[in-house]
């Protein structure tokens, strides 16, 4: 999972200061003055754009200053940060809040453990586990409370100690047991797309 940089809720008026994955300050956004959005910055105060909240099914749309969409942003599941896709549908990233609600961590995908334990996020130890989050544990409340605290959690401590031989051990065995187990009961491990929410 790669780290794509953050996006720090501004303490005073409202909007976000974004930086890059080495925390270089690259723009802001600023509420509109009558709601319903942002105005765009770059990192010199320039404005380059603006973002828009979608009418049907929440999220955000991303124009650029002449009006041409730029991208999107969907809710992600059950309301648990955004993901974030280019003009032309592609998925880019995803937008996850930290631990604290003080913005958000952007990066190239969620099953932010078990990513960082397999090195990728289309492996099969992972597809196995993304079918059994949204198949399974999506479908029952406890399930739904799981998937929020872990992607509230799990980005910070990733990032925190994600980098570390030790992480990766210690949860190396207890990720192959349980995708041993689901692979029993019959959860694929072929390439899979995520259900989106």
């Amino acid at each position: 999972m790669a780290n794509k940089g953050r996006s720090e809720k501004n303490i005073f008026g409202g909007g976000y200061t974004h930086y890059d994955s080495n925390g270089k300050k690259v723009g802001r956004s600023e509420p509109n003055i009558f709601g319903g959005g942002y105005t765009n910055y770059d990192a010199h105060g320039k404005k380059v754009g603006r973002t828009e909240h979608n009418i049907f099914g929440g999220g955000y749309t991303t124009y650029d200053n002449k009006g041409n969409k730029v991208g999107r942003s969907e809710p992600q599941i059950f309301g648990v940060g955004y993901t974030n896709y280019d003009k032309n549908g592609k998925k880019i990233s995803n937008s996850d809040p930290q631990l604290f609600g003080t913005g958000y961590n952007h990066n190239d995908g969620g099953c932010y453990v078990a990513t960082c334990v397999y090195g990728s996020y289309d492996c099969p130890e992972v597809w196995t586990l993304r079918r059994y989050r949204d198949n399974t544990l999506a479908k029952s409340l406890l399930g739904r409370a799981f998937i929020k605290t872990y992607y509230a959690v799990s980005p910070t401590i990733v990032k925190i100690f994600g980098n570390t031989n030790w992480f990766k051990v210690l949860w190396r065995k207890p990720l192959d047991k349980m995708v041993s187990g689901l692979l029993k009961k019959g959860v694929e491990n072929t390439p899979y797309d995520d259900v989106k929410y």
